[in-house]
């Protein structure tokens, strides 16, 4: 199992919820690997010659051993704050430059998508606000970006989860996280 996480730091609900879930994949003899953008100092600027329109675009090293990972798992985890009712800037550059076009999903001569990636993709976000106004009001935009209009689009089977008024690491969002975790983990190995 592949986990993508992408906060700058293990303090906190993120970092809590990173925690749980390895401590779960272990105990059920899970074999999982971290990708820790901010700790791998990744880049997530797309150069103009990694894309594809450039039309000599060349796919960076670093990219193609994310991608044969993505290639080689059948289950992953993606973990990130909602910020500014998205993902950190970090995460959607690892998309734009991980995800391309030929590897992740091509266009057929009448132009519409073709996803090329399969397997399935457990998105967990933390916000600070609750989880009734992200949904009403707001219309779950970060994790809806993520599952539907990134993941799926790519051929994923993907589902979100959230956790809401992460302000402060209590008791009461610790057990709302382990719940999490632990829904997620079932998703994954149904």
């Amino acid at each position: 199992m592949l986990i993508i996480y992408a906060h700058p730091n293990h303090d906190g609900h993120c970092g809590y919820i990173l925690k749980q879930l390895t401590a779960e994949l272990d105990s059920k003899k899970i074999v999982h690997q971290v990708i820790d953008l901010y700790q791998e100092n990744y880049n997530p600027v797309l150069q103009p010659k990694e894309h594809y329109t450039s039309g000599n675009y060349a796919i960076a090293k670093e990219t193609k051993k994310y991608q044969k990972l993505l290639e080689k798992e059948r289950s992953f985890v993606i973990i990130y704050p909602t910020w500014w009712n998205g993902t950190p800037a970090i995460l959607k550059g690892f998309f734009d430059r991980t995800l391309t076009n030929r590897f992740a999903f091509r266009y057929n001569k009448y132009g519409f998508p073709k996803g090329l990636l399969t397997g399935k993709v457990a998105v967990i976000t933390t916000t600070g606000g609750p989880a009734i106004a992200e949904k009403l009001i707001l219309g779950n935009r970060s994790l809806k970006v993520v599952v539907k209009e990134t993941l799926r689009f790519c051929g994923f089977k993907a589902k979100g989860f959230m956790v809401d008024q992460a302000k402060k690491l209590t008791d009461k969002n610790k057990r709302k996280i382990e719940k999490i975790v632990s829904l997620a983990t079932s998703y994954l190995t149904s």
